[in-house]
């Protein structure tokens, strides 16, 4: 992309708002307008999305449990049993949660949203609220795995099974680079909204400003305590890529840096997206720097924390999209370390920081 089309304004304002509007109260509009048709079809988008979500999230946990077993034999296996019947005998909202998937919704707003559309509302309310549960369920069941990961490993291992999980989840969700910049956009916050982010978004001459209040993931976790008991999810505090070089942070954000960070750039040069996560474990909001041109270089120096360029050393430039005129950044996290050393069959735990009592 051009230097003058980044500079170029996209998007109205009108439609930054629209793109970030919760897609509940989108199908609401749509079905108090008559518009049933535009309401269904929302909806079938939030379903595609909400069944995305978890099967990014069943990779990431049958990921885990291979990585466990591949790394660290029976006793990984074993680790990672446990940790999961552990998880489940105490998790706060295991009674909210389905065995199955919850039914479709595109059709019941389809059938029945013009001639009830207050009840088609209520009905989508109840299977929404089984989508938000599962996918919290999830994403603490996946913190629980990376928790046993570091406490038994520490920061080195934690950092590989990332790496491990995000190979695949990286490629996927960097595809489509040549898509015009609307496009792209429109996919990211589209995942966003898949896991229950409440958004806005504004246009700036290089790059769009996704806040998000709060994060749908990591900053929902914080909200509700994940690290106290009965969970007590890890908190990390290392000086690592994994912290961005010291920050303290919760357990499931430590992907962030190694995924959007350490691995984009090994890819494309530059991290992607950008994300401004808060440093602490109490903080709900966050902000993402989408740059309209994802090869820019003037990410690098957005990173929070210390992973700069100029601390890390330069790497071979990747390949990037066809006919892309950018070369590659640092690799932020590869030059500066050793690579992260399999601990096969190590017992030892590794100290966490005191957490805060509630």
């Amino acid at each position: 992309m051009s230097a003058a089309r980044a500079a170029d304004r996209v998007l109205t304002d009108e439609q930054l708002a629209t793109m970030a509007r919760r897609p509940r109260d989108r199908v609401g509009r749509h079905l108090l307008a008559g518009e049933v048709a535009e309401a269904a079809e929302v909806t079938a988008r939030l379903e595609a999305e909400l069944h995305g979500q978890i099967d990014r999230y069943t990779h990431w946990t049958s990921g885990l449990f291979a990585f466990l077993t591949e790394r660290h034999g029976a006793e990984g296996s074993a680790a990672a049993l446990h940790a999961t019947r552990g998880f489940f005998a105490v998790y706060p909202a295991v009674g909210a949660v389905h065995a199955e998937l919850p039914p479709p919704m595109a059709g019941l707003v389809a059938s029945a949203g013009e001639a009830d559309p207050y009840g088609t509302l209520v009905d989508l309310d109840t299977v929404l609220a089984h989508w938000r549960n599962l996918v919290d369920l999830h994403r603490d069941w996946i913190s629980a795995l990376l928790s046993e990961v570091y406490r038994r490993h520490g920061p080195d291992e934690l950092e590989a099974a990332h790496r491990h999980v995000g190979e695949r989840t990286m490629a996927n969700l960097m595809a489509g680079f040549d898509a015009p910049v609307e496009e792209r956009l429109e996919r990211f916050v589209w995942l966003l909204l898949g896991h229950f982010s409440e958004l806005t978004i504004t246009e700036e001459p290089s790059r769009f400003v996704i806040s998000q209040h709060p994060c749908g993931t990591c900053g929902r976790q914080a909200a509700q305590g994940r690290d106290h008991e009965p969970l007590g999810l890890a908190v990390v505090a290392d000086d690592h890529l994994i912290t961005w070089g010291g920050r303290t942070t919760t357990i499931y954000r430590t992907h962030v840096p190694v995924w959007h960070v350490a691995m984009a750039v090994e890819r494309i040069g530059v991290p992607w997206p950008v994300n401004l996560c808060p440093a602490g474990t109490t903080e709900p909001d966050c902000r993402i720097l989408f740059y309209k041109d994802p090869l820019d270089p003037a990410a690098l120096a957005d990173v929070p924390g210390t992973l700069t360029p100029a601390s890390l050393g330069p790497t071979p430039a990747p390949a990037g999209p066809a006919g892309s005129a950018h070369t590659a950044g640092p690799a932020l996290g590869t030059e500066s370390r050793p690579a992260p050393a399999s601990s096969f069959g190590a017992s030892s735990r590794v100290a966490e920081p005191a957490r805060r009592q509630p």
